[in-house]
């Protein structure tokens, strides 16, 4: 699970000019390094062109349903707390989650496989799974962990995120109940990959 929390922590780096000294954001970038992005763009392209589930996927993220899911989700101190850190770190996590927001239509932040086939959710997260070096990332971290004191802060940073806030959000919103329900029903195991991150992050 430690290499699935690494590649979401990636995502929220972009590639920019190494300064000086060592900075969080070139540990994100070492991480970035490693992955077979041109691989992994061309597994999501195959998918979504050929997919049917992948398809209806997209469409619903592109919703109003996940839209209120979005904005529920960054109205969250933690969350916006985490994102400021980041960006006080040197990480344009806000530039980077806007990318996204602009890609299906969302509310923007502001600071404050060999073979053709397809299987769904499941299939295109097996599939990238597949992809990533997992070895090279795991040494990656560890070594992160020894060396890099911004690295080491960031990991503590998000153990201490206060979990009960993410309950409270699914117990107290539809969209997020309706999302994860979705999720269960196109087979995603939610439950085993809350348990894994806690886990983790030790979230109680």
């Amino acid at each position: 699970m430690k290499i699935a929390v690494i590649v979401i922590a990636c995502l929220v780096a972009t590639a920019a000019s190494a300064p000086a000294a060592r900075s969080l954001q070139d540990d994100l970038d070492d991480f970035v390094a490693l992955l077979p992005l041109d691989d992994l763009l061309s597994l999501a392209l195959r998918y979504l062109m050929t997919d049917k589930e992948v398809q209806s996927a997209l469409l619903y993220l592109q919703g109003d349903e996940f839209a209120k899911v979005w904005d529920q989700f960054f109205t969250l101190t933690e969350v916006r707390d985490l994102l400021n850190y980041l960006e006080d770190a040197g990480v344009p996590a806000y530039e980077s989650l806007n990318v996204v927001a602009e890609f299906l239509g969302l509310t923007p932040l502001k600071p404050g496989v060999k073979r053709l086939r397809t299987g769904g959710l499941n299939g295109l997260l097996d599939e990238a799974l597949a992809l990533l070096p997992h070895e090279e990332l795991e040494a990656l971290f560890e070594e992160k962990m020894q060396t890099s004191p911004e690295f080491k802060a960031l990991f503590e940073k998000l153990q201490s995120f206060e979990y009960k806030q993410l309950v409270d959000l699914f117990e107290n919103s539809v969209e997020v109940q309706a999302l994860v329900q979705k999720l269960r029903d196109h087979g995603i195991d939610v439950d085993r990959i809350v348990e894994l991150v806690k886990a983790f992050f030790g979230w109680k």
